[in-house]
């Protein structure tokens, strides 16, 4: 049983340690930073999935043939009525997108 003894691994494996001197004072508070912005991230992706399973809903729902059969007037007016029910959820993922680069942005100012 000497083979499954986990002191020789263990004695293998390098230890983590902070290192002896800082490179900056403020390291704990930039470590800090970094997790929050990179746990804002995970929230922000998380946001976006939604919102294209959302999208793919309205699509898959969305149906305008019989619309555009019984249609007498102008299929660019139907055309951006029917697309008009989209700029709510579009301008959702604008923002979402406007975060994420802002957050880019503090990370790589880190």
């Amino acid at each position: 049983m000497s083979i499954l003894d986990r002191r020789p691994i263990e004695s293998a494996l390098p230890t983590l340690a902070r290192p002896i001197m800082s490179l900056d004072a403020n390291e704990d508070a930039i470590v800090g930073a970094l997790k929050q912005s990179l746990r804002q991230l995970e929230t922000l992706g998380a946001q976006r999935a939604g919102l294209e399973d959302m999208l793919k809903e309205m699509k898959r729902k969305d149906d305008i043939l019989p619309k555009l059969m019984t249609s007498t007037g102008s299929y660019e007016d139907l055309f951006k009525k029917e697309l008009s029910k989209y700029d709510p959820i579009c301008e959702d993922i604008a923002q979402n997108i406007e975060a994420q680069e802002q957050l880019l942005m503090q990370i790589q100012n880190c």
